[in-house]
């Protein structure tokens, strides 16, 4: 598939995203009851300048008595499903899917949430979503199919954490952006040991992966930012 047709691809599942995000605006009083805080892909459009396409639109909640969940499953819309529904003790986790068709490729588009805590695909990649992290969460627009939406993102501290902890080859990349344009968070190991169960897994991340991976990007990212400023 060449290049340019996956562009398409992409551009046309994130038309379905700001889509379903202006929905689920309506229905939650923007985002408020319940919260929903904005993480992954998306989110680093509010902290960074350029953007790249991502699969996946992502939220997290706090969890509280109850599942705000099941709030959440009251108000899908018809042409979408409930691909995947979990509830623990201390968290729970929901992806909404949809499949829509352009000429004749199938795209699928998601959307996660999260309650309690963010997991990843190994037993030790868990973030807590306590309080303060949806409480120091701020209001901002992000850019999605060329149109600014109004949304909760986390504090730039809670989502280098996620970024992290997660750290795919993409989140890598993310972060060594992040560090371009913010640089490192204030009071970082701190909260470390709040929000991560796990603190040796964040910083073996930081050692192992980040770093190397990071200082050959930012060194690219640099001759890059000296060239443009030559032309």
């Amino acid at each position: 598939m060449s290049l340019l047709r996956v562009i398409e691809l992409m551009k046309k599942r994130e038309e379905e995203v700001l889509k379903i995000i202006r929905y689920l605006s309506g229905k939650t009083k923007e985002f408020k009851n319940p919260k929903l805080v904005m993480i992954g892909g998306y989110a680093l459009r509010a902290f960074i300048r350029f953007s790249r396409y991502t699969r996946d639109c992502d939220f997290i909640l706090r969890k509280r008595d109850g599942w705000h969940l099941g709030e959440l499953n009251e108000v899908i819309p018809r042409d979408w499903r409930i691909e995947e529904l979990k509830e623990r003790e201390r968290y729970g986790f929901m992806r909404w899917l949809k499949f829509i068709r352009y000429d004749k490729t199938r795209i699928k588009v998601s959307l996660d949430f999260m309650e309690g805590e963010v997991r990843g695909r190994k037993e030790e990649e868990v973030v807590l979503i306590d309080e303060d992290m949806i409480e120091k969460s701020r209001q901002t627009f992000v850019t999605i199919a060329e149109e600014n939406v109004r949304v909760f993102v986390p504090d730039y501290g809670d989502y280098f954490i996620m970024k992290v902890v997660s750290c795919r080859a993409s989140d890598i990349r993310d972060i060594a952006s992040l560090i371009h344009e913010n640089g490192i968070p204030k009071a970082l190991s701190q909260r470390v040991k709040q929000i991560v169960p796990n603190p040796k897994i964040f910083y073996s991340r930081i050692r192992r992966r980040v770093i190397p991976v990071s200082y050959k990007f930012l060194g690219t990212l640099a001759t890059l930012t000296l060239t443009s400023r030559n032309l």
